[in-house]
Formats: C-alpha cells, sequence, structure tokens
C-alpha cells in the first residue's frame, strides 16, 4: 500500500542519514492513516498531515480508564481502557472552527506565488488524537483559512510538534505539499520528469533519478540567484 512504502522510504532515508530531515508532512491519505501518524512520531520525527473535517478529536483528557474488576468474575482480568461516566465525547475538526476568537487568527505568508503571496489565516489548539476509535496522544490541530470571507476554503492539519515550536514553522511544514506540486509542475515541463517510455522498473528509475538530480539543480540555482521569498516565514 502507499502507507507500507511511505514508512519504508522513511525508514530508509533516515537509517542511511544522507538526507537530514524533522518534519514529515503530506494529504489526507496519509494523515488519515494513525499507523503512519505512530510510525512518524516513533521515529523521533514531526509529523504535520492534513486530515479531513470530519475527523474525531478531543478537545479535553479523554479519561479512559481500564474497568474496575468485579467481584466474583471469572475470566481474564480487562486490560482495555474504556469511557467513564466523566469522559467529554470526541468532536469533529471542523465543529471548533467557530469556537476560535478572531484574535487568534493568524496571518501568516507562506511564500510568493506566480500570482503574488500565498497567504493564508492560522490558529491552532491542544487536542487529543483518535487512533482507531480510541484515545491517541495529545498533539496540536492546526486549522487555515482562506482570506476571503466568501466560499472560505479550510484545512485541517494534526501535528505532533512540540509546544514550543512556532505556529509560523508548523504552517510553513504542513503547506509544503503546495511547493511539491510546483516542483512537480516544473519538472515535467522542464526536465522530462515524464518522458519516458519504458517497460523495466531499472530504466524507469535512472530516468526519474537524472530527472530529480536536474530539477534539484535548477531549483539551487534559483535560490542562489535570488528567488523570491516572503517576509511571513523564510526556510
Amino acid at each position: 500500500t502507499k502507507i507500507e512504502l511511505a514508512m519504508e522510504m522513511l525508514d530508509r532515508a533516515n537509517e542511511r542519514g544522507h538526507l537530514l530531515f524533522q518534519w514529515v508532512s503530506g494529504d489526507c491519505a496519509y494523515g488519515d492513516a494513525h499507523e503512519f501518524r505512530k510510525h512518524v512520531a516513533g521515529m523521533g520525527k514531526w509529523y504535520c498531515f492534513e486530515v479531513y473535517y470530519d475527523t474525531h478529536i478531543w478537545t479535553d483528557d479523554p479519561a479512559w480508564k481500564v474497568p474496575p474488576v468485579m467481584e466474583n468474575r471469572r475470566g481474564r482480568k480487562p486490560k482495555h481502557t474504556k469511557p467513564t461516566e466523566g469522559s467529554p465525547p470526541a468532536v469533529t475538526a471542523s465543529s471548533l472552527v467557530s469556537s476560535i476568537p478572531d484574535n487568534q487568527w493568524q496571518r501568516i505568508c507562506l511564500r510568493e506565488g506566480d500570482k503574488g503571496p500565498r497567504e493564508f489565516e492560522f490558529a491552532r489548539l491542544r487536542v487529543f488524537e483518535k487512533w482507531n476509535g480510541r484515545p491517541g496522544p495529545a498533539s496540536w490541530l492546526m486549522i487555515r483559512r482562506s482570506l476571503q470571507t466568501e466560499d472560505r476554503e479550510i484545512k485541517f492539519y494534526l501535528s505532533n510538534a512540540p509546544e514550543t515550536v512556532s505556529i509560523s514553522e508548523m504552517a510553513w511544514a504542513g503547506c509544503q505539499r503546495w511547493s511539491i506540486e510546483v516542483d512537480f509542475k516544473l519538472a515535467k515541463g522542464e526536465v522530462g520528469l515524464d518522458h519516458y517510455e519504458l517497460t523495466k522498473y531499472r530504466g524507469w528509475y535512472h530516468h526519474i533519478t537524472l530527472s530529480m538530480l536536474a530539477l534539484a539543480f535548477l531549483k539551487a540555482v534559483q535560490r542562489q540567484w535570488g528567488e523570491k521569498m516572503c517576509a511571513g516565514y523564510c526556510s
């Protein structure tokens, strides 16, 4: 599966040590995979994955506990936590948008785009994730909304980054997918990433590798010559 391949690629990159990284980001297909988020956290890395609007989380400690053993009860002792009388219900990510005060939204410029600065408003709050129907770790729910008030686009992200990480850095990490999509489009147009007719995996791998090396050179030159960056956050 895509998730299994992604975990293998991350493990390989981490073990070889040639590619130093701290953040891992991806779209909802990866963010919705609890086992993938758990795998990234187990590597000691920070993730910032986009998730669906109906993703369930807790805003307060779920307070699940292992049920006490009843007297004269036979069989195995319970070992899994369950909700208690005081356990709050899980809520959807989208239900929290209206509860965020206007003064908690921060306008952040991610970078310059072809049509000007890519600016959005961001807010975040501490939540408890829900993994396979059960309480997961405490993390960040970050919400991104477009500047226009009509037909406003809203995106949601989950991140295990420390509380010391700024919202600007988290926004940059979570929105890197846009830059990757732009680079793929550039690679197809400038270095022939998709210009191949091959039947063997090795030949395809060679073509993709050389195309990516050519793209890396172009991006390095672009940066050296002064690619336009936004003052909101610079990597």
